[in-house]
């Protein structure tokens, strides 16, 4: 009898996709862990072996543990508390004097720029890896302009002055900023509001509204930022919020040419900073500098957390090196509560992550 000639080529095509699935089979079966050594990039063979089962050169078979117990194995990314900043990121520390935390932070913590008030630090935090254009010295009233010409003279050009008309110091400002700009250099200034009335209810903003018509009216405009941190007050069973991001916004609608950095309040919880990490990207601000609480008068508290946000909100990136667990369990699946640890070893893969 004739056959059909497409009933022929559906009866070839499904004999073809039934050896390339044989040979996938077999192929993927004796695939083998490789000992590769330490490497930026991922365990490509991470993902390829079923739970429940050790993976041994060429084949697949069941493993128990010493108890009778089945061995099931895991990958696992540990972290190594090293960090490094994401691509566009910046992120400092202000107003910290112990010269061996200044090194931890840019060591272990992968911050790049620093705040600090001793002009004479410059040549060590330069041997710690601060590069000058990330070190910022902060100015008062009286011999600034010396500081100025010290710093100029290490490479270092960027200035501060702390609460501005806060403190009345809006001469200082008017004067310091030609005087660095002839230098080369640029100022940065910075204020808080925490008055409920003067930034919700009067018009003027209170300090914030001060510090950009101060920013304005001085040649040339020297850069502005904010270190107000969540602030909450109750009064008669209604709780009141000072909320940093409406100042940053307010900020950046009006002076957007000159708001480049926000100073974050370390101490502060993790939902909080996570919702300021939010918001400095939502406003297209890209570099963060915290600013440590001191802990009854002699540590500062709270950088540790504020790190561990900056890496949550991708702000820096985390050292990571793979773990391969093997467990004792009762099934074949990974269960915390009903397996125990049995051994571990590094894969040799790292990665930034």
């Amino acid at each position: 009898m004739k056959k059909n000639p497409l009933e022929v080529m559906k009866r070839i095509a499904w004999v073809l996709a039934e050896t390339f699935l044989l040979c996938l089979f077999f192929v993927s079966c004796g695939e083998e862990i490789k000992n590769n050594p330490i490497s930026t990039s991922t365990n490509p063979n991470r993902d390829t072996v079923s739970s429940g089962t050790v993976k041994q050169p060429g084949s697949l078979q069941k493993a128990y543990c010493a108890d009778g117990r089945n061995l099931v194995f895991r990958y696992y990314w540990e972290n190594q508390n090293l960090y490094q900043l994401n691509s566009g990121k910046s992120m400092g520390v202000m107003y910290d004097g112990d010269m061996s935390r200044n090194h931890n932070y840019i060591a272990q913590y992968g911050c790049n720029t620093i705040c600090i008030d001793d002009v004479n630090s410059i040549g060590q935090l330069l041997s710690y890896g601060y590069l000058a254009e990330n070190i910022f010295i902060i100015l008062h009233p009286g011999a600034w302009d010396q500081k100025v010409d010290a710093a100029v003279q290490q490479g270092v050009k960027s200035f501060y002055i702390d609460e501005p008309c806060s403190y009345h110091l809006e001469s200082l400002v008017q004067t310091c900023a030609p005087y660095i700009a002839s230098r080369g250099g640029t100022l940065t200034i910075s204020e808080s509001e925490f008055d409920y009335l003067n930034w919700y209810v009067y018009g003027g903003r209170g300090y914030i509204g001060a510090l950009i018509n101060l920013a304005l009216s001085t040649s040339p405009s020297p850069f502005v930022s904010c270190h107000t941190h969540f602030d909450r007050t109750t009064v008669l069973g209604v709780t009141f919020t000072m909320d940093p991001r409406d100042q940053w916004s307010y900020i950046m609608s009006r002076v957007p040419n000159l708001f480049k950095t926000v100073i974050i309040k370390s101490r502060q919880s993790p939902e909080d900073l996570g919702l300021l990490f939010g918001h400095a990207k939502n406003i297209g601000i890209n570099k963060v500098l915290y600013f440590p609480f001191m802990d009854n008068g002699t540590t500062y508290a709270g950088i540790e957390n504020a790190i561990v946000q900056g890496w949550y909100a991708h702000w820096i990136l985390q050292l990571q090196k793979e773990r391969l667990q093997y467990w004792c369990c009762p099934d074949i699946y990974w269960d915390p509560q009903e397996c125990s640890l049995n051994s571990w070893h590094y894969t040799g893969y790292t990665q930034w992550q």
